[in-house]
């Protein structure tokens, strides 16, 4: 029996798998990780708390511990129901991470290396392409940005399946939960912009526009369901976000590229003082091979072609330099989609498909013997740029919470802690352990920690936003801590020690200057009749009245909790006043649905009976339902289509046989 020699897919695919572990293994086997930037206090603390919730059994409906509290399942950027995330509930954070890295980078490079071979490039010369599209550093930049690593690496397949509308549909879907929309729409659009170059002259764009204008539209509408789990509560998420109107021109401007920038392109050696690890959002280079490859191919080209290319190029230059030019600025200014862009830089990855389209392009006009050293060399000079580019920790970091969770819990009883905004601006300590153990950004979640003020998450409802931002206005921290015990807040968190108040006491040092709040402080208050009624709906200018009481608050679980009381008046509940949470007031052996009403412009209140009562609260929001009923029901027929297409396949294959 004749042996099957294995084919060049399988040898692409097993080589670019080596490169991936020569990417890696160094740091892996040292027992070091990747660790630094939104990774450590973003995407990790994300997936962690998201894996604990579904261990447990639960639904990832609502998360408490961050900004007052705020969706989980309706963040995009969490990535709840992407695939690529089983690696974190089944593993520890460090394998985790390595094998979501390991995974997705040679995902890219083997969607890539299959898109050119489509194209009819041979082997050698789609492997040259692929490795400057899987090494080079614009993917390297993205490994602390998982979600951004997950979109980037299924860009290839947006034109491998252009004119396939089932796989297409997978791949939009696959893409949307990956956590990281802005970047599929960019990647769409360029996906039409290389279709287009690519077409034969003789009127055959027209055709392209209308023949795939309807696989596009089918793809997107089954997308579209099977994505509904996450698309429906994300939108009205972000539409009620601080991101929901777009963001202000000087915030999109920010890190803008500049002409001598542009040279990163080619490489990081021919910019002084470059740090791809800290300048992230200007790196993009190809290696110098890569560069040389992309220009030969360009210039090889047909002269349609190059003209496309080449205006596709310098509509990414454009877009890229942001604020560096008069005219890159007026189409910042005045394209409103873009106010949707955080970072001129952000838009580098447009550019990085066609940079690997024309280096394959070039090796192609290489000698046939010459094609795969060329390759390997391009991967090699490549690897010599990302091996210990990203910044390390050992593995067991993610594990070590430091001594701040556990004093916590015990000095806060439950409630919040507040990092003052100045606590935010330390850069000092004792390198990456220290910045681990601080609780930056997101990183309290996965110990359940209540935070008031986190940082670095784009769609915070806008309310709770901006109650947070009250607190950081505050001229002092005793102005701040007339706010605090209203708002569930027991312990501030500053790096300088706070001038003497009788509203703070000093709890000691605890990697912070740490403070706790005089009196009592509760999520909860029974106000009276006249009280109540004055509590402001917008944010707040006083504290609490004094004859306010504390009220019990007991939580259930992460999307249920309930508190109980004695007295007409009004329930202050602070606890964020968001659709899809629904109150009963049960009173008598009775109950009845309550109706909150706004108050401290983020939280809510309640009227509540004489005698005794308990008011309960759920969150079921009406658009994760719908959502999932959605995505059930397209996934169903999508795999009832599947099903009868091999089966009717099968009986063609039989019959023929």
């Amino acid at each position: 029996m004749p042996r099957h020699r294995p084919g060049p897919e399988a040898w692409a695919a097993a080589l670019l798998a080596l490169l991936v572990l020569g990417l890696f293994a160094p740091a892996w086997s040292r027992g070091l990780m990747p660790f630094w930037g939104d990774l450590t206090y973003l995407h990790l603390p994300w997936q962690q708390s998201s894996a604990q919730v579904l261990q447990a059994g639960r639904l990832p409906l609502w998360d408490p511990f961050l900004y007052f509290g705020m969706p989980m399942a309706a963040n995009m950027q969490r990535a709840v129901f992407y695939p690529g995330t089983v690696f974190f509930r089944l593993f520890g954070s460090a394998t985790a991470t390595a094998l979501f890295h390991g995974f997705h980078y040679w995902l890219a490079g083997w969607l890539m290396w299959l898109w050119l071979r489509s194209l009819r490039l041979r082997p050698g010369a789609a492997l040259a392409g692929a490795a400057v599209f899987m090494l080079g550093g614009g993917l390297l930049s993205r490994m602390p940005f998982l979600n951004h690593l997950a979109v980037l690496s299924l860009l290839p397949a947006l034109l491998l399946f252009f004119r396939r509308p089932a796989l297409l549909a997978l791949t939009l879907a696959a893409a949307f939960l990956a956590g990281y929309p802005p970047f599929l729409l960019g990647g769409s659009l360029l996906a039409w912009a290389v279709s287009a170059v690519l077409a034969r002259p003789a009127g055959s764009r027209g055709r392209l526009a209308w023949s795939c204008g309807r696989i596009w539209l089918a793809a997107g509408v089954l997308a579209a369901g099977l994505a509904a789990c996450q698309l429906l509560p994300g939108a009205e998420l972000l539409g009620l976000s601080r991101r929901g109107g777009g963001m202000g021109l000087e915030e999109t401007l920010r890190f803008s590229y500049s002409w001598r920038d542009l040279a990163v392109w080619v490489s990081p050696l021919l910019r002084a003082g470059f740090d791809p690890a800290v300048d992230w959002t200007k790196s993009s280079y190809a290696g110098f091979l890569g560069a040389g490859l992309a220009a030969w191919g360009l210039w090889s080209l047909g002269r349609r072609r190059a003209a496309g290319f080449a205006a596709l190029l310098a509509l990414v230059a454009l877009l890229i330099l942001g604020d560096a030019t008069a005219l890159s600025r007026a189409v910042w200014r005045h394209c409103a989609a873009l106010r949707f862009v955080r970072y001129p830089g952000n838009l580098a990855y447009l550019g990085w498909p066609l940079v690997a389209l024309l280096a394959a392009a070039g090796a192609q006009r290489l000698k046939p013997s010459w094609r795969a050293p060329a390759a390997l060399l391009l991967a090699g000079e490549l690897l010599c740029y990302g091996v210990g580019q990203a910044p390390l920790a050992p593995r067991g970091l993610g594990a070590d919470p430091g001594p701040l969770p556990a004093w916590l819990r015990q000095e806060g009883g439950g409630l919040r802690y507040l990092l003052s905004p100045r606590a935010l601006e330390s850069h000092s300590g004792l390198g990456v352990r220290d910045w681990k153990w601080r609780l930056y950004g997101l990183t309290n979640d996965p110990y359940r920690l209540r935070a008031a003020g986190n940082f670095g998450e784009p769609l915070v409802p806008l309310t709770s936003y901006d109650f947070m931002d009250l607190l950081y206005r505050q001229p002092s921290a005793a102005a701040a801590a007339r706010l605090l015990p209203g708002a569930g807040i027991a312990v501030l968190l500053t790096r300088e020690p706070a001038p003497a108040t009788p509203l703070l006491r000093p709890a000691g040092e605890v990697l912070w200057h740490a403070y706790g709040v005089a009196g009592r402080a509760a999520a909860a208050w029974l106000l009276g009749e006249r009280d109540g009624e004055a509590l402001p709906a917008g944010l707040p200018e006083a504290r609490l009245p004094a004859a306010a009481g504390p009220l019990s608050e007991s939580w259930l679980r992460a999307d249920r909790f309930e508190l109980s009381g004695r007295g007409a008046g009004w329930a202050f509940v602070a606890e964020p006043r968001y659709p899809g949470w629904k109150a009963v007031l049960e009173t008598g052996g009775s109950s009845r649905p309550a109706q909150p009403q706004p108050a401290w412009g983020a939280f809510q209140k309640v009227r509540v009976p004489p005698g005794p009562w308990r008011l309960r609260f759920r969150y079921d929001p009406a658009s994760w339902r719908a959502g999932l009923l959605l995505s059930g029901a397209f996934l169903l027929a999508f795999g009832l289509y599947w099903y009868n297409l091999a089966l009717l396949r099968a009986r063609a294959g039989f019959a023929s046989g």
